[in-house]
């Protein structure tokens, strides 16, 4: 059987595991485990596991009932070799997991893992004036350059260890090199530069070496030899442009012409760099007869699953956990944005170790209290239609059973697992349309695939004293006006199944639960068809942030008011600070009858902005945006609030302009209304 285990975790794969199943349940009932999900978007339990390199963390998965185990290794400064490991990965497989590596696509220290001075200083990135630069302020450490040919196969060969060594998942940290304004600037990248401006760029590309616009347009005068030594952009020196203008100390000021133009070059870069390695990873992995994914630390194209930290959503007060807020609808715009990056994945939340005192969030909060929000933020997030990967292990202290949280999370876990149905097989409805009065509530809805159930999720978010309150007698309307023929009441904290009592009042529906501890679900099962329409949020189309001009400024609106090119809607609406970044966006609407823009407004910089919405040219509404939390973070809930505007009927041009002092960050535009296509 060891011999047969050993086989089957050698040529593990999903497409196998799809053709094979009755294989893979035997192996793992065998071994006396579950078998793994057929796919990814079947997976619910995933788990952080930095580092699962001995039976120990093992053990903690198995106990947590994992079933996808991420970062089990991860390559930081000094790696040893992974080949050592490759029992780990076996066993991973025979309790019916998938065992996840990964590595920094950022850092480079100085002599790690043997590489001499020469291969750093070709592998590494510059400041404007050429030195190199220290990576966060620490001296040693490097930031890479995602231009340099040998630093990208030098990431490369980690994941190429790693996958050899058993890996069915790579966790590719920081994966644009965690670049600072002032880095960026070593040869492969200058060079890359030219390569853009003659080629690629839409304000340059096609222009010949001598062209005069070159001077007239963007001010390189192509006689000054200090950077252009043969008087053309053939030989087109950034850093030296940067010298002569006395732009060294910061080049991204306003008078600097080139910055707008080097901020897309960078965004450019950073995408053919990703992909370049995700596509050798895929490659490699096909090779070898396996299907290796993939995922960012943060949201990405080109991935098999979405892995993002919950920093922005975080919120202790006093050392406690903070619960006002219902976040429903912020992780239900991140799950969106993920799938419209890379199609139908799982988006999975995670609490990043990342910086700080202490260094990980969640244990700046006692133990009881990281329970509760494993309680409530996470069936927040299961219910919005993601995932919540378990903090079973990791550095800085991270360990589940020795701070008491292990049987939480496999009591969690076990009821995710049982019910797997309701999140796998559900279409997220909508979280606007559940209403209570009883306060402290989350509350979503979604509809079950190839059948007539409606399932309402229902978390308390009632704290107060350091412990969660549980609350009796709760009702929650549902804009329905049919009785379900039956409503079962499933929850983490009870056993079995409990009934509802449902009745209409007042035109709606109205479902009663006898006591909400943190998280109960309520499957409403109809003997025919249910008119959605009522529970649909509207719909909204995600932003992606970037930090450069927006490549275009024109969207058409379609019939279902969705947009057109979603990919391309920045987040970043500018201000006047940077008047070369400034690119509004432009919806082309047809409406047959009146209807209603929303935009939904996540954070503002430190000097505040001022949306300006104009129709046809004419400014219809002004919405003042002033700071509120003085932190400049567009991840922040600052705001996080939703901006109506009204539509007219007919064909017209939509504008969201932002002429206050600086940035306005915009998590999701909404289009409400019939609409018609806009020829």
């Amino acid at each position: 059987m060891e011999n047969c285990l050993a086989l089957f975790s050698n040529h593990w794969n999903f497409h196998l595991m799809k053709t094979n199943l009755v294989l893979a349940t035997f192996l793992a009932a065998a071994a006396g485990a579950i078998a793994a999900p057929r796919d990814v978007n079947d997976t619910m339990i995933f788990t952080m596991q930095e580092m699962t390199d001995t039976d120990y963390g093992l053990n903690l998965a198995q106990k947590a009932g994992s079933e996808f185990l991420i970062r089990g290794w991860f390559k930081w400064n000094q790696a040893p070799r992974c080949e050592q490991w490759r029992a780990i990965p076996e066993k991973a497989h025979a309790m019916g997991a998938l065992f996840g590596g990964g590595i920094t696509c950022s850092a480079l220290y100085d002599a790690e893992n043997g590489i001499t001075r020469e291969q750093l200083l070709d592998m590494a990135t510059r400041r404007p004036d050429g030195e190199l630069a220290d990576a966060w302020g620490q001296r040693g450490i490097r930031h890479g350059s995602l231009s340099s040919p040998a630093y990208l196969d030098y990431l490369f060969r980690w994941c190429r260890e790693q996958i050899d060594a058993g890996v069915d998942y790579l966790f590719m940290d920081e994966n644009n090199a965690a670049l600072g304004a002032n880095e960026g600037f070593d040869d492969y990248s200058l060079a890359d530069f030219r390569r853009y401006l003659l080629e690629i760029c839409p304000q340059t590309s096609g222009w010949k070496h001598d062209d005069p616009r070159w001077t007239s347009e963007w001010k390189i005068a192509l006689t000054n030899r200090a950077f252009c030594p043969d008087g053309t952009m053939a030989t087109f020196d950034y850093r030296g442009f940067l010298r002569t203008h006395g732009l060294l100390e910061n080049p991204h000021q306003p008078k600097n012409p080139l910055d707008p133009l080097w901020r897309s070059f960078r965004g450019w870069r950073d995408d053919r760099a990703w992909k370049s390695l995700t596509d050798r990873i895929h490659a490699y992995g096909k090779e070898r007869g396996r299907t290796i994914l993939i995922s960012a630390n943060g949201l990405a194209k080109y991935v098999g699953l979405q892995v993002l930290g919950v920093w922005g959503y975080w919120a202790a007060n006093g050392g406690h956990i903070e619960l006002r807020e219902n976040q429903i609808a912020s992780w239900r715009t991140q799950v969106e944005r993920g799938q419209v990056l890379a199609g139908r994945v799982p988006v999975v939340f995670f609490h990043d170790w990342g910086f700080g005192n202490p260094p990980f969030p969640f244990q700046a909060v006692p133990p009881a209290e990281r329970i509760v929000w494993m309680r409530t933020r996470g069936p927040e997030i299961f219910a919005a239609g993601g995932r919540f990967a378990f903090p079973v292990l990791g550095p800085f202290g991270c360990d589940a059973k020795r701070d008491g949280t292990l049987d939480a999370i496999a009591k969690q876990a076990a009821f995710y697992r049982q019910h797997r149905d309701l999140f796998v097989n559900a279409e997220f409805l909508g979280c606007e349309s559940p209403h209570s009065a009883t306060p402290n509530l989350s509350l979503a809805v979604s509809s079950r695939r190839d059948t007539h159930d409606i399932v309402l999720h229902v978390i308390n978010r009632n704290f107060a004293g350091g412990t969660l309150q549980a609350q009796t007698n709760v009702i929650v309307q549902l804009p329905l006006d049919r009785v379900p023929v039956k409503a079962t009441v499933v929850s983490p904290d009870f056993a079995g199944e409990e009934s509802s009592v449902c009745r209409i009042a007042n035109e709606k529906l109205n479902v009663t639960f006898d006591k909400l501890d943190a998280y109960s679900i309520a499957i409403l099962h109809f003997d025919g068809a249910v008119d959605l329409r009522g529970l649909r949020d509207p719909a909204r189309t995600p932003t992606t942030g970037r930090w450069s001009r927006p490549t275009r400024n024109e969207f058409r609106v379609r019939p279902d008011g969705l947009i057109e090119d979603p990919d391309e809607l920045n987040s970043f609406i500018q201000g006047k600070l940077h008047q070369e970044m400034r690119n509004p966006p432009t919806f082309l609407v047809n409406t047959t009858t009146a209807g209603r823009l929303q935009v939904h407004v996540r954070a503002v910089s430190s000097a505040g902005a001022k949306l300006e919405y104009q129709i046809d040219g004419v400014t219809k509404q002004t919405v003042d945006l002033p700071d509120l939390d003085h932190k400049n973070d567009e991840h922040a809930p600052e705001y996080d609030r939703t901006f109506t505007f009204a539509i007219p009927a007919g064909k017209h041009r939509l504008t969201v302009d932002n002429t206050g002092p600086d940035w306005a960050s915009v998590s999701w535009f909404a289009f409400e209304g019939a609409f018609a296509p806009f020829e």
